[in-house]
């Protein structure tokens, strides 16, 4: 059998979408008689891959061009079996067809995605959820609202959740990184809580930072807000926002893992405020790194990570503010068992169980 991934995101730094694939990937090992061909962007290094599958470039940077046509060229000239994409699918696909949809925000919430995306994912999402032979998505929330949404039977949705992989832990107190993060990011000696997120509106920063200006307005003008993560889309207001708490408040754009395990290891907390998720790996990463965490009270967040967390409702800045003062002033210990629910190893092998039903 040969299996056809659609890669593209690798190396785009896109927060979950990444993760999922980098940590499945990582775990993914191929039965003997089958080739796996990984389909990723040019420019791309996919060395760590090329033990286990055969790496193919697309030609084409254009998503529209590169989902709906160029697949379907790869598919026919490599004699693919089962593709599997992200979101889309190439249009008549000449095989059989897995689809991964995280989750479907952009049909629930208004005013957070550029028009030309939301008219983008409006046509072509529904068609792969339709079309696909299966359709994986990562937490029974978004199976549900796949399926209720869609009219797509529950018999076709496969649950593959994500997890966190090893290089998320607690790093020892007197570890060298911690100083350096502290140093590197401007941080110094004083206390701060951490958010892990793309910018852009649906993670619900600029609410965020002005619930973080009520703490210390109210509470301790010397601690910090560090916000994790690259620019993305509509990130006017949160710029906005950002530069009224700007002695407060550090931007540190995207940072490599083993950063970002020392700035979650020294942080006061992680508060996560996102409006509407599919699944959110943030908070487990934070765990796993003995960081206590504050998350939107959302049915998602309830689903992956029980009453191991403090709940806020993500749409009234006074409980956010309410709950980092939690995080800041009361002492937590944090449950790091929660983390061992989840496996890339076993969601690994449960999406190599997909490919071989489909």
């Amino acid at each position: 059998m040969r299996i056809g991934i659609d890669a593209h995101m690798l190396g785009d730094r896109s927060g979950g979408n990444e993760s999922f694939y980098r940590g499945i990937l990582a775990e993914l090992m191929p039965d003997p008689e089958d080739e796996y061909y990984l389909f990723v962007r040019n420019g791309v290094d996919a060395s760590e891959y090329m033990d286990r599958f055969r790496v193919v470039f697309f030609k084409s940077n254009n998503s529209i061009y590169r989902n709906c046509i160029e697949l379907r060229k790869l598919c026919k000239e490599y004699k693919i079996d089962v593709l599997h994409t992200q979101y889309y699918l190439p249009l008549f696909s000449p095989c059989k067809t897995v689809v991964t949809i995280h989750d479907l925000s952009f049909e629930h919430i208004n005013n957070v995605f550029t028009k030309t995306e939301y008219i983008k994912d409006k046509l072509l999402v529904p068609h792969a959820a339709r079309r696909a032979d299966a359709v994986v998505t990562v937490s029974n929330f978004s199976k549900q609202d796949i399926s209720s949404t869609y009219n797509v039977p529950e018999s076709k949705i496969e649950v593959i959740p994500n997890a966190v992989g090893s290089e998320f832990y607690k790093l020892p107190e007197n570890d060298e990184l911690r100083a350096k993060v502290r140093d590197k990011f401007n941080i110094g000696d004083s206390k701060y809580i951490i958010c892990v997120s793309n910018l852009q509106p649906r993670k619900n920063i600029p609410r965020l930072v002005r619930a973080f200006g009520k703490y210390i307005d109210e509470n301790n003008k010397d601690c910090k807000l560090v916000l994790v993560g690259k620019k993305a889309w509509m990130y006017d207001e949160i710029e906005q926002c950002v530069s009224n708490y700007k002695d407060n408040v550090l931007l540190t754009d995207y940072v490599e893992n083993d950063e970002l395990v020392a700035l979650l290891g020294e942080a006061a907390g992680c508060v996560y405020p996102s409006i509407f998720e599919g699944f959110g790996i943030p908070p487990l990463e934070a765990l796993c790194c003995g960081t206590p965490v504050a998350v939107s009270d959302i049915p998602v967040m309830r689903e992956v990570l029980g009453d191991n967390v403090i709940y806020f409702d993500p749409m009234n800045e006074d409980e956010i503010a309410e709950a980092i003062k939690k995080l800041f002033e009361t002492h937590f210990g944090v449950d790091e068992a929660i983390v061992l629910k989840y496996s890339w190893k076993k969601s690994a092998d449960k999406l190599r169980e997909v490919y071989l039903k489909v």
